[in-house]
């Protein structure tokens, strides 16, 4: 049976059975085709667009160059009105948990405690990142009424949006609407000149408009200044951070000084190796980079060590390291000893996981802490992945959760607040990892399991292999 209008009715849907439900007899018979999938997302809702999803996705590449590029234009444009509609749902959402908990009188000197936290799950990001999209989401959904209608009708995309947020949101509203005007009336050429040019313009603005915001800036960078080091590949770490620009300066002028100076001496190192090993020898005082001191916890199979097994080594913070080259960092070799003093944790056979410990204290500190952090490398809330600030029971010692290995978890500071919201509840799963399962206040669910540790990864490949020679699937392919 095919769902079609009335050709006497054109528009209206109805019933026929048997009839050709094909887009081009659709059309002849007077039926509006967005009107028609207007109605079954209203009416069939978050699954429709999963539908919707899947449809785009499989669209055919085809055409001319023109064609391929025109629909490069369009699916960007359909980026945008979804990005925009997020953020429409997200204050929506908002704005209910928050009319919710006033009525129930909870959480009512800070009703949105949370909400960020939950946005960021469903759309699979950091905390951090959730937490900005309702920010920026609020501005541009409530705030901004041209910037959102000039999303809505393809005038500009969703990031150039989200510039135009950032750029005003800590203005009053009145400048926030001169400069949006600003922005989309007179000097449209903003929008088609390149995002430094549209954040140049709006900051110009902002401080014609808003001249004491220069100095409010200042703080704010002097208190935002930071520094991270984290793993950038299996090779190297990456140096981030953000200092004021007095800082800045000053660091430049340091490293430019010293990369005229070993230039001038003739040394071989580039000028980026120069800078490099200089802020390296600043930091830490060693001036010999290839011989440090380091302590190392190095978690790798007892086959990887005693029987010349391939299995990778984890270092926990890093990352994996090949089987030779963690083999070289406990013994080192004659001509060239390592100066590394190496922890050395074996995982059990057939599990990959750490021997289990326990205590009965509620403040987890020693080797039990030291032993979660080893197990779980990064915060375990799901698309989180930031650094272990603190070790956490998943469910609560108030609520008679336990100080075990299986009850304890790591993770950031702020994601390990969130949990305290209200109706968000959190249990381990038992299984051969660690597990555990996140229910939000909105009631989604989310799992969250342990990385894999070494002790895994060759019996993986094995049974992969030993499937892939059974199949007659694979073989065949294998053949092609």
């Amino acid at each position: 049976m095919a769902t079609t209008s009335s050709p006497q009715t054109p528009g209206t849907l109805c019933a026929v059975p048997g009839e050709d439900a094909s887009s081009t007899a659709l059309i002849q018979r007077g039926v509006e085709i967005g009107a028609l999938v207007a109605e079954y997302l209203a009416t069939a809702g978050a699954a429709a667009l999963r539908v919707l999803a899947t449809v785009v996705n499989e669209t055919p590449i085809e055409g001319t160059a023109f064609d391929q590029v025109e629909a490069l234009g369009a699916f960007e444009y359909l980026k945008s009105a979804a990005s925009a509609r997020q953020a429409d749902l997200a204050c929506a959402h908002e704005d209910a948990v928050i009319a919710s908990r006033k009525s129930a009188g909870v959480r009512e000197k800070n009703p949105s405690w949370g909400i960020g936290a939950e946005v960021a799950l469903v759309l699979r990001q950091p905390r951090c990142s959730g937490v900005e999209f309702l920010h920026l989401s609020r501005v541009i959904s409530r705030d901004l009424p041209l910037t959102r209608a000039a999303v809505g009708d393809d005038t500009i995309t969703f990031h150039q949006a989200e510039i135009v947020a950032r750029g005003v949101r800590h203005l009053k509203k009145e400048n926030q609407l001169l400069i949006e005007e600003l922005l989309l009336t007179d000097c449209p050429r903003c929008f088609s000149g390149g995002d430094a040019l549209l954040r140049e313009s709006i900051h110009q603005w902002a401080l014609l408009l808003e001249p004491e915001l220069e100095e409010d800036s200042e703080q704010k960078a002097l208190a935002g200044r930071y520094l991270h080091v984290y793993r950038f590949d299996a090779y190297r770490m990456r140096i981030d951070g953000l200092v004021p620009v007095e800082y800045g300066a000053a660091i430049l002028q340091v490293l430019a000084r010293e990369e005229g100076r070993g230039q001038a001496a003739g040394d071989e190192r580039n000028r980026g190796q120069l800078a490099a090993d200089y802020f390296l020898t600043s930091m830490t005082g060693f001036k010999d980079h290839e011989n440090m001191r380091v302590r190392l916890n190095l978690v790798m199979t007892e086959g990887t060590f005693f029987t010349g097994g391939g299995e990778p080594a984890l270092i926990p913070g890093y990352g994996y390291i090949s089987a030779d080259r963690s083999r070289k960092l406990l013994l080192g070799t004659w001509q060239h000893p390592e100066d590394i003093e190496v922890v050395r944790l074996y995982t059990a056979p057939g599990t990959g996981d750490l021997v289990a410990m326990d205590s009965k204290a509620r403040v987890i500190s020693g080797k039990l802490k030291w032993f979660v952090m080893l197990r779980d490398q990064h915060c375990r809330t799901p698309g989180c992945n930031g650094l272990i600030r603190e070790i956490d029971h998943v469910v609560q010692a108030a609520r008679g959760g336990l100080s075990s290995v299986e009850n304890l978890d790591g993770r950031c500071r702020s994601c390990n607040a969130t949990k305290e919201s209200p109706g968000w509840v959190e249990e381990t799963i038992p299984g051969v990892r660690h597990g555990l399962r996140v229910t939000t206040s909105s009631g989604q669910m989310y799992e969250s399991v342990a990385p894999r540790l070494p002790g895994l990864v060759e019996q993986l490949l094995w049974r992969l292999t030993a499937d892939r020679a059974a199949s007659p699937v694979a073989k065949d392919r294998d053949k092609a």
